[in-house]
């Protein structure tokens, strides 16, 4: 994390140097009020007349340059923050996007939105506020220890900065007291909005006393985070009413010190007064600005994982040219990443895909067909000599390349909440509509073909089942992939809807390679007209084995 910040401040040194420069002038202009009051006092006790009307006219041209200063700081640090927010969001996105299945599996997607939207939040506070605060802060003590210097004398000047250096110590030293209680309220929070989302998508009630269960669930989550915020805020209004003990009892005995030494002069009274004054509001500010600091460094630690330089996953032959009538997929132990030896045995086998063929497979639930077909297209990355693509061994190819020329439809549909002809063009991008309806047409979209600007909804909710399956299935089409992976096309869908999807996949079939994953019988589906070319997964002796027809595979 440091070394990420450590390159922000070097790409962005212009702006950084820009918000010390104006920090450094607020800081002298807004400091210098306490000599300006000295300099009235000063002139009403020598019974000056014009000490009222240098007042004036120094006080009028502090109050303009003031927030000239404040507000250009203001403004460079908010165009800093405003591109570090937007290279942070897309450092965010693509570390997102490029997880690997199994590790998005993993994911809250809740989660991770909120983790985002807090490290940016972080990011605007702390340079709109926090930072620009701090240095301030610094900046005025040690303005206010100069003038003190130069217009009263050194040990006033001494006694104000010991002054800051305490208070300041004892205001860190309680917020970093209460630090655990304020991971814990962090920590709370992060809990209730996945536990929010994760209801809000799983939306359909399974029986009234699960839907009990997950209320009470909340509730009590709910609790514990009220109880945590009320004890932070117990220990605050404890820590505040030390702080104020501390004010009181330093500006007492320090302005009747100099009270007492320094009677004939007011203005230095007022001026020390001042002084003070402007100590304490700072360095009040120090606790709520050092608990930012922290709470942005618990922030940026979470989000730490995608921000850290990432393996090039796209490694390999950018040459291997993805074509022809049949493939070949042959497979040596392969052993699938995050996956547990003893649940999930190496797989061992051959798959042979025909273009004009219906090429089938089959397996028990959780046997690891669709993390098999997932690591066919590069989405699940091998090792060397474990898979193979026409005697090329898959690791050596580009990721990018197998997930142009296969094409994957998973059993998770992925449609987006936007219309028919946007969500066909991550297929192809420079599709033309009409393209696009032919395509919709080839897989038995009239409708849809006839309202390409029809939204969808999240994740194609407004379609029904069939649709959404041939919907990403033209996709795959337009993507102009040689292979086609069907995953579990059939399920959910009844038994018209299915047998009209698998007339469709058995025309699509004759002009290109398509591996469907299935559990039914093929001959159910497909009828006898087609050539079926079945292989079945099953586990013998600890290994998963890639066979033939499932009816003549042994169990």
């Amino acid at each position: 994390m440091s070394n990420y910040l450590h390159t922000l401040i070097k790409k962005y040194k212009f702006y950084v140097i820009g918000i010390f420069i104006l920090a450094c002038l607020a800081a002298i202009i807004n400091t210098s009020f306490g000599v300006i009051l000295k300099w009235l006092a000063d002139g009403l006790q020598n019974n000056d007349p014009s000490a009222l009307v240098t007042f004036v006219l120094l006080f009028t041209l502090q109050r303009f340059l003031l927030p000239l200063a404040g507000g250009g700081g203001t403004l460079v640090a908010s165009m800093l923050a405003n591109k570090i927010e937007n290279e942070i969001r897309n450092i965010w996105y693509g570390y997102v996007v490029d997880l690997e299945h199994s590790e998005s599996k993993a994911k809250n997607s809740g989660e991770l939105q909120k983790k985002l939207q807090e490290a940016v939040n972080s990011v605007r506070m702390l340079l709109n506020g926090t930072i620009r605060s701090v240095l301030t802060i610094a900046l005025e003590i040690i303005s206010i220890a100069v003038l003190a210097a130069i217009f009263i004398n050194f040990s006033a000047s001494l006694a104000l900065l010991a002054f800051a250096g305490t208070y300041a110590y004892f205001i860190i030293y309680v917020t970093k007291k209460r630090m655990p209680i304020m991971k814990d309220i962090a920590h709370s929070d992060g809990q209730c909005a996945a536990f929010m989302h994760d209801s809000f998508i799983n939306t359909g009630v399974i029986s009234p006393n699960v839907r009990t269960n997950r209320i009470e669930q909340h509730k009590s989550l709910l609790h514990d985070l009220e109880y945590k915020k009320n004890l932070n805020s117990k220990k605050l209004f404890m820590d505040s009413a030390l702080s104020a003990v501390m004010c009181s009892a330093a500006s007492y005995f320090l302005l009747f010190f100099y009270y007492n030494e320094t009677a004939i002069s007011i203005g230095i009274v007022v001026m020390l007064a001042t002084s003070l004054a402007q100590i304490i509001a700072q360095i009040n500010t120090l606790g709520f600005n050092y608990r930012n600091i922290l709470r942005a460094g618990i922030d940026f630690a979470r989000v730490s994982e995608a921000l850290t330089p990432r393996i090039d996953k796209n490694l390999g032959d950018d040459k291997y040219n993805i074509s022809g009538n049949s493939h070949k997929f042959s497979f040596t132990k392969l052993e699938l990443p995050n996956s547990n030896p003893v649940t999930s045995p190496s797989i061992t086998g051959e798959l042979l895909i025909n273009k004009g063929e219906i090429n089938i497979l089959r397996g028990s639930s959780g046997i690891g067909k669709s993390s098999l077909a997932r690591t066919i297209r590069g989405e699940i990355k091998t090792q060397e000599k474990q898979a193979y693509l026409n005697s090329i061994d898959i690791s050596n190819i580009k990721t990018n390349i197998l997930l142009e020329k296969i094409g994957y439809v998973s059993q998770d549909t992925i449609i987006f909440n936007e219309s028919v002809i946007k969500n066909l063009r991550y297929g192809k991008s420079d599709a033309s509509d009409n393209e696009i309806r032919n395509t919709l047409l080839s897989v038995g979209l009239e409708k849809l073909a006839s309202n390409i600007d029809y939204v969808v909804g999240e994740k194609g909710g407004l379609l029904s089942g069939g649709e959404r399956q041939r919907l990403v299935i033209a996709r795959g089409l337009l993507q102009k992939c040689e292979l086609l992976i069907l995953d579990e096309p059939f399920a959910g869908l009844d038994e018209e809807t299915a047998l009209e999807l698998a007339f469709i996949i058995s025309s699509l079939a004759r002009s290109l390679c398509i591996l469907v994953i299935m559990h039914q019988r093929p001959t159910d589906l497909f009828g006898k007209q087609p050539i079926i070319n079945e292989h079945t997964m099953r586990e013998e002796n600890g290994l998963i084995l890639i066979k033939g027809n499932a009816e003549n595979v042994k169990a």
